[in-house]
């Protein structure tokens, strides 16, 4: 009922079902009373509720993506397999796949005119292999017929079967945009792009994170971690249908692509002006697989002991460098931040050192001021010059006569962000090997 086995993985023979059959009203429910005639309508009321709960529930709180099985493999040369599982799409419903799927590839092939080369070479197609709900009607039973009904049609479909159909779609599996961008910026999953106040906002709060003391980051990221979430929830907005001002009740519309279980590549070798296959290639690591609510506690549990940091009580607490920096156009300042005040005098050309390397060797660049501004807790290095050469090397010493010291507690540096932990005595240097910015423009424009 639920699988389907011919070649080309069509929909159900029978009759699609239409919107009507499985009603969705999460908010509308029916209310009874006593001697109330109820009619087909109060019925679609009464089942469209709960389907409609739980498929907004899902839809938004566990999202679309792979529940189990659905494992894709080639069968034979050119028929793709996928195992019976279960699905959640982006509308909240269950696809279950009962049976074994398969898909004819050569079939599926013969519809795609435009993609082959007309010219007759080796190529390869990239395609993307979804799984869609579908339904169709079943089991006709008698029925009163309807006076209005000038077809007397005295039977009709007393059961709607749910199930699934696979779908191979022409060209790379589109990457949907992952939400909560600020709590994935938090965490480090997301980079912040060039216009993307959000992920400078989560990025800001990050270097606010790192810059307690390790026994207080649990703490300080939970905090954070609630408001960015809070600021990332404000900002979704269900789909709207084009040219409807009022939006839907779920994340996306029912027209986009279903549940992604696999790309694949199809290799096609051309003989005697006949394209043949030679491979086919499914990868899963497209897909989105959602993991139960236990398996995340635990694995909650095993990145905890870095977070809570054992050997919080071994680090005196000093600031640390983060591991980012910033040019400007002409490669004469340099700067970056600490994650915590430091004493203004401690920042001088004696605890910073810029060298690069030549074939010769290194080289010791000229630094004509150190400036550090508390507020943003920026460090910007002035040079006589730009680097002489392409790989450059930043020292900010954590050791030695001369390191730089931290304001509260008066420590000194203990080095890059996420290094090990530094004493009251002697911290660590931060060290990072960087690009000569005027060096990657000259090489980009070759």
């Amino acid at each position: 009922m639920t699988s389907q086995t011919d070649a080309a993985a069509e929909p159900c023979a029978c009759e699609s079902c239409s919107a009507t059959d499985l009603p969705v009203n999460p908010f509308l429910a029916l209310r009874v009373a006593y001697g109330m005639l109820l009619g087909e309508d109060d019925f679609r009321t009464l089942m469209g509720n709960p389907r409609g709960k739980q498929m907004l529930h899902a839809a938004w709180l566990h999202g679309c993506g792979v529940v189990w099985g659905y494992r894709v493999s080639v069968d034979g040369e050119r028929t793709l397999k996928v195992s019976p599982g279960l699905a959640v799409d982006g509308l909240g419903r269950e696809l279950l796949a009962d049976a074994s799927l398969c898909l004819d590839v050569r079939q599926w092939l013969t519809t795609q005119h435009a993609a082959i080369d007309e010219t007759c070479r080796t190529q390869t197609l990239h395609a993307c292999l979804v799984a869609r709900h579908d339904c169709c009607p079943t089991t006709p039973v008698p029925t009163l017929a309807d006076p209005c009904d000038i077809t007397r049609k005295h039977d009709d479909y007393s059961r709607v079967v749910e199930g699934v159909r696979l779908e191979l779609r022409l060209g790379r599996c589109p990457v949907r945009p992952r939400p909560y961008h600020r709590v994935r910026v938090l965490l480090g999953l997301d980079d912040v792009g060039s216009d993307d106040p959000a992920g400078e906002e989560a990025a800001t709060a990050l270097r606010s994170v790192l810059g307690r003391r390790p026994d207080g980051r649990p703490a300080a990221l939970l905090r954070e971690f609630r408001r960015m979430a809070s600021e990332d929830a404000a900002d979704l907005v269900p789909a709207t249908e084009p040219g409807e001002n009022w939006p839907t009740l779920f994340p996306m519309l029912d027209t986009e692509p279903g549940v992604v279980l696999a790309g694949v590549e199809i290799d096609l070798l051309d003989r005697d002006g006949c394209s043949e296959i030679t491979g086919v290639r499914p990868d899963c690591g497209a897909r989105v697989t959602l993991l139960p609510s236990s398996a995340v506690q635990e694995l909650t549990c095993a990145v905890s002991p870095a977070l809570l940091s054992q050997d919080a009580t071994a680090d005196a607490g000093g600031p640390r460098v983060i591991p980012e920096v910033e040019w400007n156009e002409d490669a004469t300042m340099l700067s970056f931040w600490v994650t915590t005040p430091v004493v203004h005098g401690s920042l001088s050309r004696r605890a910073v050192q810029l060298t690069s390397l030549a074939e010769r060797g290194w080289s010791e660049e000229d630094i004509d001021s150190v400036h550090y501004d508390e507020s943003e807790l920026r460090v910007t290095l002035t040079l006589a010059a730009p680097p002489a050469n392409e790989l450059v090397r930043l020292m900010v010493r954590g050791t030695g006569s001369a390191p730089v010291f931290g304001r509260d507690p008066r420590v000194p540096l203990a080095g890059l962000v996420g290094g090990p932990p530094g004493d009251a005595n002697d911290g660590h240097d931060a060290v990072l090997t960087l690009r000569n910015p005027l060096t990657d423009e000259t090489e980009g424009m070759e």
